[in-house]
């Protein structure tokens, strides 16, 4: 199951920046499951099709980019780039809690 996210122009160019970022610091299977995502969001079509995976991934990568901008003191880019990575990281959680495994709660004795 994969969920749409149509992202604007603004909002697609800074999740690739931010996954281009992290990408560089990604080896072996990461960098190739990682890549996965990456070509998805990277495509022209929108909107785009990710799995919760897939949505932990930019999320993870808007949070970590906003990270590093912070640290270079550029404040104003880093709120951006963080407030966007809850954004995406609020549409996974619905995504799973609509699309996820139901557990069943049983008594116990």
């Amino acid at each position: 199951m994969k969920q749409s996210i149509f992202l604007l122009k603004e909002q697609k160019a800074m999740v690739i920046i931010a996954m281009n970022y992290n990408r560089s610091t990604l080896r072996g299977i990461n960098k190739r499951l990682f890549d996965i995502a990456f070509n998805k969001v990277n495509q022209i079509h929108n909107p785009v099709e990710l799995d919760g995976m897939e949505m932990i991934l930019v999320s993870q990568s808007l949070h970590k980019y906003g990270k590093f901008l912070s640290n270079s003191k550029q404040i104003k880019e880093s709120k951006q780039y963080r407030i966007y990575g809850d954004v995406f990281e609020e549409i996974r959680k619905n995504f799973q809690s609509l699309n996820g495994p139901k557990i069943k709660k049983t008594k116990t004795a």
